[in-house]
């Protein structure tokens, strides 16, 4: 049976200043296909975090075209792959119902306003939907509708920073890795909540 995210993950996201000199990169088979996830060490005052997820991609097509992509959203990273390290943050996420899970840390590196935008969809409840206009509105910045869209187009974490959860005022379910995706993906959530 292939793993998916346990429902009580907790996410905690820490602000990067600057791009990893290196991320540390594998590949995980999930029950929605095959994802590529990069980790970091943060190196934050905070120093019980010792490993932090700063990407996590769907595989669109093939494994050479989301390395790809992965190397022109993070140009200044040296990309490295590691398993060992991937893995130990995947087992924190995969592991189930268990009520206390682990809290995962999650490495954002962007503006002010795009932290602000992850912030907000970190927040949104599971298996509910909501327009741009909707999430601007819930961030006390009404007329901010096309750079809260911006933000959400450059989330580099997906599923973890829900970015799926957003969708157009006309209910059209544009996604990175496409619609059919983000539907199932809202699918399964609302499944989940009866």
């Amino acid at each position: 049976m292939a793993k998916w995210f346990s429902q009580n993950s907790r996410i905690r996201l820490i602000h990067i200043e600057s791009p990893p000199e290196i991320i540390r990169f594998s590949y995980l088979e999930t029950k929605f296909g095959r994802m590529m996830m990069g980790v970091i060490n943060p190196f934050t005052v905070d120093s019980k975090d010792q490993v932090a997820v700063c990407l996590l991609h769907f595989v669109d097509k093939d494994v050479a075209k989301t390395y790809d992509e992965v190397r022109q959203r993070w140009p200044k990273s040296l990309l490295q792959k590691d398993e060992a390290s991937v893995q130990l943050v995947a087992e924190k996420l995969f592991e189930g119902d268990k009520e206390n899970s682990e809290v995962v840390p999650i490495a954002i590196l962007g503006t002010e306003f795009q932290k602000s935008v992850w912030s907000a969809l970190v927040d949104l409840k599971s298996a509910e939907t909501y327009t741009y206009s909707q999430l601007a509105d819930r961030m006390g910045c009404p007329k901010a509708i096309r750079a809260v869209a911006n933000a959400v187009a450059k989330n580099e974490v997906a599923i973890l920073i829900p970015c799926h959860r957003i969708v157009s005022q006309s209910g059209a379910h544009k996604y990175h890795w496409g619609a059919a995706l983000k539907q199932q993906l809202l699918a399964f959530e609302k499944n989940l909540k009866y």
